[in-house]
This record gives C-alpha cells, sequence and structure tokens, in this order.
C-alpha cells in the first residue's frame, strides 16, 4: 500500500515537470521573439522622438522670429513726455481690475515700448522712465528722478507706518522731506541729492516744489 502510495505522487510529477517543459518549449520563444521586436522598435522611437523635438523647436524659432518681426515693424519716433503720460493713461485704462500700469516699469525704471507701441504707433527713440510709486514719468536725462522718487516713498511711508506722522520740519510750508528723520529711524540707507515734497494726495512723494502760500499736507 504505503509503496503503491509512492509510486502515484512519484507519477504525478513526472507529468508536471513534462508540462512545464512544453509550455517552456512555447512560451521563451515568444518572449525572445517579442524582446528582439522591442529591440528592433527603439531605434525607430529615438528618431521619432528625435523628429518630434525638432518639429518643436521650429515651432519654437518661427514664434521667436514672428514676434521679433513685429517688433521690428513699429517705425521709430519722437515723442514728448506728455505723450508718454498719455499712452501710459491710456494703457492703463485697458488694464483687467487689480492689474496696475506699474506692469510697464522694468527692473531699472524704464518703460516697455513695445506695450506702448500699439498706442503710440511706434517706438520713441529716447528712453522714458516711470516711478513705481507715484507713477510720474521723466525722460532719458531725469531718470534719476524716478529712482529717487521711489527709494524716498518707500521710506517715507514706513516712516509714517512707525511714527503716525509724516518726516517734515515743523510749520515748514513747503512740506520737505527731512531726510534726517528718515536716516536717522533707519527707514532710509543713504540721502538723496535732491529736496523731495509730500504732497496731500495720500502722503505721495513729489520732485516739483510748492508754490508760494500753498499747502501740500
Amino acid at each position: 500500500m504505503k509503496t503503491g502510495k509512492k509510486r502515484g505522487e512519484g507519477g504525478t510529477l513526472s507529468n508536471g515537470t513534462g508540462v512545464m517543459k512544453a509550455l517552456s518549449a512555447i512560451v521563451w520563444p515568444i518572449i525572445g521573439y517579442l524582446f528582439d521586436l522591442l529591440a528592433n522598435l527603439y531605434p525607430l522611437f529615438t528618431i521619432m522622438g528625435t523628429i518630434a523635438g525638432l518639429v518643436q523647436i521650429s515651432f519654437a524659432l518661427r514664434r521667436k522670429q514672428g514676434s521679433d518681426e513685429t517688433k521690428e515693424s513699429w517705425p521709430t519716433i519722437e515723442t514728448s513726455v506728455e505723450e508718454i503720460r498719455q499712452a501710459v493713461r491710456t494703457y492703463s485704462d485697458q488694464l483687467p481690475k487689480g492689474v496696475y500700469r506699474t506692469i510697464l516699469a522694468k527692473d531699472d525704471n524704464s518703460i516697455d515700448m513695445e506695450q506702448l507701441a500699439p498706442i503710440l504707433k511706434g517706438i520713441p527713440s529716447q528712453r522714458f522712465y516711470m516711478s513705481k510709486e507715484t507713477y510720474d514719468i521723466f525722460s532719458e536725462d531725469e531718470k534719476d528722478l524716478a529712482i529717487a522718487i521711489d527709494k524716498v516713498q518707500r521710506a517715507v511711508d514706513q516712516y509714517v507706518k512707525d511714527y503716525k506722522e509724516y518726516p517734515v520740519l515743523p510749520y515748514d510750508p513747503s512740506n520737505k522731506v527731512n531726510y534726517y528723520q528718515l536716516l536717522k529711524s533707519h527707514c532710509l540707507d543713504t540721502q538723496p541729492e535732491i529736496d523731495l515734497y509730500i504732497t496731500n494726495y495720500d502722503g505721495l512723494v513729489t520732485h516739483k516744489k510748492p508754490k508760494k502760500n500753498s499747502t501740500m499736507i
């Protein structure tokens, strides 16, 4: 009985081994074929990827070229500060809510004339500069004013926030910015070489000295 049982188990194992060998003889050649197929297709995929990349680069170059051509299509024109101010107002009126005209000012405070070109119908021959704090616009020979006004305006705003008063001398009818107060309070690090004044319009700083007997703030 025991001997017959062992023989029966041995027979079953032998049959299973035969089946596995038969399957292996079929499956492994198929797997090998698939690997060979993928290996042969890999260069094709690489070529297709390269072509797609070249197409994208081509489109990008065409868009850039088209953009450059659009920029160069505007004629060079002569404009005044007042014409630039009017163009900036028109541009500002077209902006969506929450977007301000300061987007026209670059890091050096120069105005991006490409954005104003459709309004001006050309590109000015000289640069113009804008104060990012007060929106004042200056010609190229006054660009230092735009930078100074921005710096002092931020200092004045910080001083008012800290001390609840304007940095001006008592009873000064011109309301000239007192640089000493700004320096002492560490709201300003260096003193500008020009005098600036505080207006009654939200405490904005201006380079224009008020007329005699006029009240600024």
